[in-house]
């Protein structure tokens, strides 16, 4: 039987194709003033092309779920009631983006600089008009008009200065827990960012082979034993990639996915690169940064983020589905998920899957963008270390000139979007995290990854970008 509200279930994700947006910069700047909310409306279909052909995107498959324990779900080894679940998730976190497109004629502000800001929407995000924070008064006419040619739209938030200007959701409300897939990455180093701020990692520069020890299976391969968290977070473990889009082989997921134990599975792994040379994108990296943050912690990664991270932002967790995954699960227990306002499944260990599965609201992935804009600051308290924010969102390795992006950080996507410096979380089908940090501007956008179309995000070139006036 589900325990509604506090054990949990896994969705299903499914299989990917190319893939979407880009990213780049520091974090930065001033807020401070509008927004808009619209009332869910229903898009006509459309078909069109993404401009945007690069962003390869990975597919993860997932299998079934089992129901676990309330609220903060357990570590390893930890005791906890499970109920079998499905949720088939072929996944896909994306790539970068693609085409640089003509400047906006508006002013921008350096890159970096974060100022004071007069309020902070912990408790919620005030909404004002576009033209009161510096933006075309006709965004939502425009933006509802080019939506009908995005069929997949789930959501759509616009934040300038702190203010949600634009909102609209085609299924559901500002309540409805959006599947993030990929974008999952990034909460995950943010996590990374936060232990190593509190000195629950020492470094980035530890290895696998000591954070992980316990898990080594015999005879681990001692090149993957020396792989760093650095190398984990900017994709040069030298792990195989799993993103068939970027010459992956998709196959790892499934093998990971069926195994009793996926971070000993992982580390049984041999490099098929010298760690730290070549970029290649892989789920089981991030998967073992959530291994390692729980392990560095002592608690599971969702307790760590409810703390640390959640709760500080004004997130709520506290009646997280959490899911273990295991095969054949029931259509009921996936309809759960899938209903499910906040969520995150885990391995059959406990440990919460690193690199997809985190479920949450379109304004709660709006404030994650919101925190890094500000350099990791929020409403006076440093949340993760400034220097972490700037290495995260600056390019560390780079992806292949397929992926179409500029470069890749700590699990964010670095790009250039319509000549503006950005950074971009993205997940497969469409769903987007972006900052634009001199146009002090956060978009979101989530999409129905069945459709497997990624071009809701030029949005944010056509017609965005173009409505800042000053």
């Amino acid at each position: 039987m589900l325990e509604v509200g506090r054990a949990g279930v896994l969705r299903g994700d499914r299989p990917h194709h190319p893939a979407a947006p880009r990213q780049d910069e520091l974090p930065t700047r001033e807020l401070a003033a509008s927004t808009r909310q619209l009332q869910p409306h229903d898009g006509t279909a459309a078909t069109g092309t993404s401009r945007r052909t690069g962003w390869p995107l990975l597919a993860h498959r997932r299998a079934h779920a089992a129901v676990s324990s309330p609220g903060g779900a357990p570590r390893p080894g930890w005791c906890w009631v499970a109920v079998v679940v499905v949720a088939c998730l072929l996944a896909a976190g994306c790539s970068g983006g693609g085409q640089r497109r003509g400047r906006s004629t508006a002013t921008s502000r350096p890159a970096g600089v974060v100022g004071q800001r007069g309020y902070w929407p912990t408790a919620g995000w005030r909404t004002a008009p576009p033209a009161a924070v510096g933006m075309n008064a006709g965004l939502a006419t425009d933006l509802d008009a080019k939506a009908t040619y995005h069929p997949q739209l789930r959501s759509l938030l616009v934040i300038r200065h702190g203010e949600l200007v634009y909102e609209r959701y085609w299924h559901g409300d500002a309540r409805t827990g959006q599947e993030a897939f990929s974008v999952t990455k990034s909460f995950t180093s943010a996590l990374v960012g936060i232990a190593l701020g509190d000195h629950q990692l020492k470094s980035l520069h530890q290895t696998v082979g000591a954070l992980l020890v316990r898990h080594l299976p015999a005879g681990a391969d001692p090149r993957l034993v020396t792989v760093t968290v650095g190398q984990l977070l900017t994709m040069t473990s030298g792990l195989a990639g799993d993103d068939p889009t970027q010459g992956g082989d998709s196959g790892l997921m499934q093998h990971l996915q069926q195994s009793r134990d996926w971070v000993r599975h992982i580390l049984g792994r041999k490099p098929v690169t010298t760690p730290g040379s070549t970029f290649a994108y892989s789920n089981a990296s991030s998967h073992l940064l959530s291994a390692i943050v729980a392990d560095a912690t002592g608690q599971s990664t969702l307790a760590f983020a409810r703390a640390k991270l959640f709760n500080p932002l004004g997130i709520h967790t506290e009646h997280a589905l959490v899911g273990v995954d295991a095969p054949n699960v029931s259509p009921a227990l996936r309809q759960a998920y899938q209903r499910a306002e906040v969520a995150w499944p885990t391995d059959p260990q406990g440990y919460h899957t690193g690199f997809s599965g985190l479920k949450l609201p379109s304004r709660d992935l709006a404030k994650l963008g919101y925190l890094y804009l500000n350099g990791g600051r929020w409403d006076g308290v440093q949340v993760i270390p400034a220097d972490y924010i700037r290495a995260s969102t600056q390019a560390q390795s780079h992806p292949p000139p397929s992926a179409g992006a500029d470069g890749y950080g700590y699990q964010w996507w670095v790009t250039t979007e319509h000549g503006h410096p950005s950074f971009v979380a993205v997940g497969y089908g469409g769903q987007f995290v972006q900052v634009i940090p001199d146009l002090d501007l956060v978009v979101v956008i989530t999409s129905d990854a069945a459709n497997r179309r990624w071009d809701a995000e030029n949005l944010v070139g056509e017609a965005i970008i173009p409505a800042v006036t000053h």
